[in-house]
């Protein structure tokens, strides 16, 4: 048997280009995902800016940064993305999420809504709202 006479990357020109995700740099919108297996969806914000302060929540004079929030609370960015990069939504939807958690965490603290870091247990889990 011989060898083909036409270079490996003969046609590679003709190629598609990729279509895919650069992961390398995060793209700033709305997202959904759990924080881990088996509990209810977060809304995830990613967006470049100045950090905002820990305790009163206003923007620091500081260099801007790639930041997260989960359901409005600050969230490490390496922790989201780009596993929440599948589930892209818009701004109603997140918005919808975060209040549905702020209201679960005053007035329904054992729902799944209440703590998004806890599985939901089918067999005390009060129904979905």
């Amino acid at each position: 048997m011989t060898r083909s006479a036409r270079p490996y990357a003969a046609g590679a020109e003709n190629a598609r280009p990729f279509d895919g995700l650069d992961v390398e740099t995060p793209v700033a919108g709305f997202y959904r995902m759990a924080l881990r297996s088996g509990a209810a969806p977060v809304g995830i914000r990613i967006w470049f800016g100045p950090p905002l302060d820990p305790v009163i929540g206003e923007e620091m004079d500081r260099g801007h940064r790639w930041q997260a929030a989960a359901n409005g609370e600050p969230i490490d960015l390496e922790q989201v993305w780009p596993r929440c990069a599948r589930e892209a939504i818009d701004g109603r939807e997140y918005r919808f999420l975060t209040e549905r958690a702020a209201w679960a965490r005053e007035n329904a603290p054992t729902s799944p809504h209440a703590n998004p870091t806890r599985r939901i247990d089918p067999m005390t889990a009060p129904p979905p709202f």
